[in-house]
């Protein structure tokens, strides 16, 4: 039997990280774009927890534009938030030039957006309105954002064009890469500066990404809450639900709040039916983070710190940082997403070549994001599906603190009775009179 890697994000913005929904204070960046808040001042919820935002009541935001796929609208503040947007037939739009659509618009179009606030973190768009074209660099900026490549081929608003004026798109103005061997996925070749071990662990983990079968797994998340300084966790509750991946998409099944089954969980929920318990909640687990890693980082970004000895092989130690340029590394608290820089750790079996360990953390998050600490981390293990070994996720940890306070979360992510995914079918003929 063959080991297959395969590793699991929970970072990625439908992985991403997932707060509970708080929303951060609200300040006014040094910035033409602007936010405006009327309404009463909402209640908190945690000490130490500031929303900024009103409990109920109404909302003006300012910023640029950077996707919609007809149900939410996403603007980027110039802090670098990400804030999203509910639609509804209730809804107005005001693009420039014209009256109605919202295909009017434009990516990196500076907008403004009343909205009706909703226990403090969720927005529903009730005006959509134009305010002016983007600078240069305001267009540079976005069109840079993470935010408008999540889930492109979905976006409805138009596209913004480069300027030719600032186009750095040329052959003679980036840097030039080493050649890859012929043989790149059986004996692939380290890039200048890289490591031999990282380059066939990049290929292993690409390769299994692709071969990933269709499967089920039972999911169960256990949370917990700490608000001393010396860490006491508090029990919060327990999610428990079948998780579906198939063709790469998921879904959930048996679900089960604190061990009862909530009167509205329907048959097959979605991403967004687990987001509305208002939970830190992890989905798309099963993409990979370390493929997800990998695809943002060249092979001399990771540097060897340590050689652990371990029981199943010795493990090599790996650090790695990257930048804000990836939909992979997300954090989400309500309506609120910021795509910080990260830092990281990567444990390598070197008899196997697994990964088997992963942490990362956000770094750089903005200053008004609810959040200023967010971790997490992830255990693999060899489980069989059908006949066939895959190093698959066993145990993971999502760990996050709200801004300046000592108010922190913890959940407990375990994955148990991996089995491949299929339906069975009867055929039942009637009885002969």
């Amino acid at each position: 039997m063959t080991s297959r890697i395969v590793s699991c994000l929970f970072l990625a913005l439908v992985s991403g990280f997932e707060a509970l929904p708080q929303a951060g204070p609200v300040q006014t960046p040094e910035s033409s774009l602007r936010i405006g808040i009327s309404g009463p001042t909402g209640s908190l919820s945690s000490p130490g927890q500031s929303t900024g935002f009103p409990k109920h009541g109404e909302a003006k935001f300012e910023g640029l534009l950077a996707r919609s796929d007809g149900r939410t609208l996403s603007i980027e503040l110039p802090d670098e938030r990400i804030l999203r947007f509910q639609l509804n037939e209730s809804t107005r739009y005001l693009p420039e030039g014209a009256t109605g659509g919202l295909a009017a618009f434009r990516i990196a179009d500076v907008v403004s957006i009343q909205a009706q606030v909703r226990d403090g973190s969720d927005f529903v768009a009730r005006i959509v309105q134009f305010v002016r074209n983007p600078t240069t660099a305001e267009q540079a900026e976005v069109l840079q954002c993470p935010e408008v490549d999540y889930e492109s081929d979905h976006n409805v608003v138009g596209n913004a064009a480069v300027d030719p004026a600032q186009d750095n798109r040329k052959l003679s103005l980036v840097s030039k890469p080493v050649a890859i061997s012929e043989g790149f996925s059986d004996n692939p070749a380290p890039a200048e500066g890289g490591d031999d071990l990282i380059v066939a662990v990049r290929t292993r983990v690409n390769d299994a990404f692709e071969r990933l079968p269709d499967f089920r797994a039972r999911e169960v998340t256990s949370m917990f809450h700490s608000t001393s300084k010396r860490v006491k966790w508090v029990p919060n509750g327990v999610i428990s639900a079948d998780i579906a991946y198939e063709s790469g998409e998921e879904s959930y099944s048996e679900i089960q709040l604190n061990g009862k089954r909530p009167a509205d969980a329907p048959l097959n929920a979605d991403d967004d039916y687990m987001r509305s318990f208002h939970n830190a909640w992890s989905t798309g687990d099963f993409e990979s983070i370390a493929h997800c890693v990998f695809s943002g980082l060249d092979d001399s970004e990771f540097h060897r710190k340590a050689t652990e000895l371990h029981p199943d092989g010795n493990l090599a130690v790996y650090e790695f940082a990257g930048g804000r340029a990836s939909t992979c590394v997300a954090v989400r608290s309500g309506a609120q997403v910021a795509y910080p820089s990260y830092r990281g750790l990567l444990k390598v079996n070197l008899k196997s070549q697994d990964v088997v360990h992963v942490e990362l953390e956000a770094t750089d998050l903005p200053k008004a994001f609810p959040l200023d600490h967010a971790e997490r981390s992830v255990d693999f293990g060899i489980d069989e599906i059908g006949t066939t070994q895959y190093l698959l996720p066993k145990t993971a940890y999502w760990f996050g603190c709200y801004r300046n306070s000592y108010s922190c979360f913890l959940n407990r992510v375990d994955f148990r009775n991996y089995r491949r995914f299929g339906s069975d079918s009867v055929v039942r003929f009637p009885r002969e009179q």
